[in-house]
């Protein structure tokens, strides 16, 4: 009982102090989002001082007067230099890189020091996940010189693929004396995009092959013009040296693509990754599967940087054509990071 209602508490202050916090990629550090409380060592110091005054006072003693007022003075411009350490700094969030479940997020964060004068010390930014605390990622500290900025780049794990919100993020520090505690919460709006695990376990690449739909779709167009032997349609990467003038300029009055050169006995068949039909996937989940494409995707686009093997993508519903390069990899790693076709919902709130 008394669990859960420790939880229903904690559920709603955490829910109190997210409707506080707007999700912004941008954050200026003011007295309305700032926050300053003593720390352990704070509490001692004041106990200290007050005993210290209680026994002058008992005793009249002068030079405990001064003592505990001295101490009380110290403490009080601890206060306010603690506070102004954080005032006014401002922070902005870099693009995160896309990476595989089970692998670090690093989260680039630029804390810029507007004042022309002031050295802000010791900072620390980390991330917090709003209902179980502080998360895995290692705090990152930074020192800001007058004028200038600093970067620090937060490493958080992932867990499941999709689009994900990045976690809540703290900044505090403890200068100079470690008595108080100043900090702000920082909700950034950009997510970032989680690929499928690579499976550790995958089979060598299938060899599976099929009818591309996207160049049946580009014969069709042609009204039915098929292409002698060694030629096929342009592909992205291909070289300018392999484009035959002559039929591309037939073809382009027609409405189709330009046309390269391929020799009968250098060329590669497509390698078509399917979902469903691909040999290796029986018996496993959608995740699993998913998981596994990732790594054959990652294999293929080695395959084809070798020998220029293309590959397309086959899922239920989503068919991307055969082609090859970087970001041929990355839109097909991005297709199945979002597909949600027979599985559940994979993009949660609180965390990656």
């Amino acid at each position: 009982m008394i669990a859960t209602t420790t939880s229903r508490l904690r559920q709603r202050w955490s829910d109190w102090w997210e409707q506080r916090l707007p999700r912004q990629d941008e954050l200026r550090l003011t007295q309305r989002n700032l926050y300053i409380l003593p720390t352990r060592a704070g509490w001692g110091f004041a106990a200290v001082v007050c005993v210290l005054l209680l026994a002058s006072i008992n005793e009249q003693i002068n030079l405990g007067y001064a003592l505990a007022f001295l101490l009380g003075g110290a403490g009080l411009a601890a206060l306010y230099q603690t506070h102004g350490n954080l005032q006014g700094i401002s922070l902005s969030l870099g693009s995160p890189p896309s990476v595989h479940a089970g692998q670090v997020v690093p989260v680039p964060v630029t804390l810029t020091n507007q004042h022309r004068r002031l050295w802000r010390c010791s900072l620390a930014v980390s991330a917090t996940n709003s209902q179980t605390g502080p998360s895995d990622a290692a705090a990152q500290f930074a020192d800001l010189p007058p004028g200038q900025d600093a970067c620090v780049v937060l490493d958080i794990p992932t867990r499941q693929r999709g689009r994900h919100p990045l976690p809540r993020l703290v900044i505090e520090t403890r200068y100079p004396l470690g008595l108080f505690r100043a900090w702000s919460y920082w909700r950034p709006r950009t997510q970032v995009l989680v690929w499928p695990a690579l499976d550790p376990h995958a089979p060598p690449l299938p060899d599976h092959h099929g009818a591309d739909p996207a160049r049946t779709t580009v014969h069709q167009s042609r009204q039915g013009q098929e292409l002698p032997e060694g030629l096929r349609d342009y592909r992205r990467g291909d070289p300018v040296r392999w484009i035959a003038w002559k039929k591309s300029s037939l073809t382009l009055a027609t409405g189709a693509g330009l046309v390269t050169r391929e020799p009968a006995s250098n060329r590669a068949p497509d390698r078509w990754l399917d979902l469903e039909d691909s040999p290796g996937l029986a018996g496993l989940d959608t995740e699993q599967r998913l998981s596994r494409l990732a790594s054959w995707l990652v294999a293929a686009e080695q395959e084809a940087a070798a020998v220029g093997r293309t590959y397309g993508l086959r899922l239920p519903g989503q068919v991307i054509a055969c082609s090859h390069g970087a970001t041929h990899l990355r839109h097909c790693l991005d297709t199945l990071a979002t597909w949600s076709g027979g599985s559940a919902t994979v993009t949660k709130r609180s965390s990656l």
